[in-house]
């Protein structure tokens, strides 16, 4: 399941009450756009829990932190948390294994007046190492690149000025030259292009979008053109803008899609199993996840409501419970909670557990930190200036039933003085007894000793087609052909 490239604003002071659940037929204008949103019937909230149980941790992150990133930061196979901060803080948290990790801070790279509010992590100059952009508010706004220098350091930040106060950051190959270009969300709200010029080196190359009270932006290809799209959430109106890609870097006007008034943040997978590419966004208002369902190319007419815990803040995809299937996890800011829920299919979603996790939770992050094959979550508390760590410690789901063994067929003939001989040879064959197919009817039926002879007359002549199967079963090999 590609996991996909989410950010997050720093502020997230929304309310928490619960709100009259959302109408089902929704007219706005928007900058003389009108937008009209049908809701269909969807996702529904399954009976029954199905508890998944973590061994939680926590690390010191600094003053307000604000966001996390999960990936491999010193190449040894291990990913690693950049977790970034107010007052100018970002702290990397390179993974030991064993649930231990060595603490980096590249605080004081930026003025301790500014926000850095987002973080994501990619290759940016090419040489084979995850390097760092850093969102961070300045009067005009900036981008931060810092390159991985390897033995766990960084290059000294170079800034790219975008549109007023940066609040989210993502990393992506945007204009399909093979390098990876940065996008921001900020103040202006709208998306500020960098394109990636080679060696790290960006230029501005457009403000795309608008809204308002833009934050948390995500990368995907909402339409299969094979070009990266964005999406972002306006806290102002309601609203999800996606703009799409026209394949070299420049996007299309804006779509704007309803998200519930005030929502907080976006996330984007694969939710319903179709093959495309969906929109989820946690809404604290309404205490629901909104799921923007994808039909076609970018068509977003589905529209669902899945539970949302306790006023969720902060949303992320990954398949906690290893059944195939995308599941979420949304941590709320104002109950200080962190809640499961498991895709049981079908549109159906049954509790995975809360946890409660210190003060504040602004973010929530999912990928793997261990050893085991289940995905693990970072959780952000901006009041206890914390990461809490919960490492998967829940078995997966049952492994499918084992493919049946694959029996190969080969065959080959000769000739004596009185017959003509037909060698069958085989392996991969299960049981104790096999059956002997020619020309489609069963031959005979022999133990599995692995080879047969089929004899014909010296004279015999034409084209035989053989098969072995286990003896009375469907489970067969190859077919091999032969003629004489």
């Amino acid at each position: 399941m590609e996991i996909n490239t989410s950010s997050r604003s720093s502020d997230r002071k929304r309310e928490t009450q619960s709100r009259t659940p959302i109408r089902r037929f929704c007219v706005f204008m928007l900058l003389g756009l009108t937008v009209v949103v049908m809701a269909l019937p969807g996702f529904m909230h399954a009976a029954g829990a199905v508890q998944l149980h973590y061994t939680i941790a926590s690390f010191n992150a600094g003053t307000s932190p604000t966001a996390a990133k999960i990936g491999d930061l010193d190449g040894d196979g291990l990913n690693d948390i950049a977790v970034a901060g107010t007052q100018g803080s970002l702290q990397l948290f390179f993974n030991d294994g064993g649930g231990s990790f060595e603490r980096v801070s590249l605080s004081g790279q930026w003025p301790a007046t500014s926000i850095t509010g987002d973080v994501d992590i990619g290759d940016l100059d090419g040489d084979g190492r995850n390097d760092l952009a850093v969102a961070f508010s300045t009067p005009t706004g900036a981008v931060s690149v810092l390159l991985n220098q390897g033995n766990r350091s960084f290059s000294a930040p170079v800034n790219y000025d975008t549109c007023n106060n940066s609040n989210g950051v993502a990393i992506g190959d945007l204009d399909q030259d093979g390098d990876n270009d940065i996008a921001d969300i900020n103040g202006c709200s709208r998306s500020d292009v960098l394109l990636n010029n080679g060696r790290a080196s960006f230029t501005f190359a457009g403000a795309y979008g608008s809204g308002s009270y833009a934050r948390s932006i995500a990368l995907a290809d909402f339409n299969r053109d094979g070009f990266k799209d964005i999406a972002y959430v306006n806290g102002g109106v309601g609203l999800v803008t996606v703009l799409f890609n026209n394949g070299n870097g420049s996007f299309e006007e804006p779509v704007w899609l309803y998200a519930g008034d005030s929502p907080d943040d976006l996330t984007v997978g694969d939710f319903d199993g179709d093959g495309n590419t969906d929109v989820a966004i946690a809404n604290s208002y309404y205490s629901l996840v909104i799921v923007l369902l994808n039909d076609n190319q970018g068509t977003f007419s589905g529209y669902s409501e899945l539970s949302g815990g306790l006023s969720p803040t902060s949303i992320a995809p990954g398949d906690f419970d290893g059944d195939g299937r995308l599941d979420y996890a949304v941590a709320s800011m104002g109950m200080n909670s962190l809640s499961l829920f498991l895709n049981q299919g079908n549109y159906a979603f049954a509790d995975g557990g809360t946890f409660y996790v210190p003060q504040n939770p602004v973010d929530v992050e999912a990928g793997h930190l261990d050893a085991d094959s289940l995905p693990d979550l970072v959780v952000v508390n901006q009041g206890s200036g914390s990461i809490a760590v919960l490492f998967s410690s829940a078995d997966a789901a049952p492994p499918p039933p084992p493919p049946p063994a694959q029996i190969t067929l080969t065959v080959t003939t000769s000739r004596t003085k009185t017959a003509r001989l037909v060698e069958l040879r085989w392996s991969g064959a299960p049981d104790s007894s096999v059956d002997i197919y020619r020309n489609g009817s069963r031959l005979t039926t022999v133990s599995n000793t692995g080879s047969y002879t089929d004899r014909f007359g010296r004279n015999a002549s034409g084209t035989f087609t053989y098969k072995v199967c286990s003896a009375g079963s469907q489970q067969c090999s190859n077919q091999s052909t032969i003629g004489f």
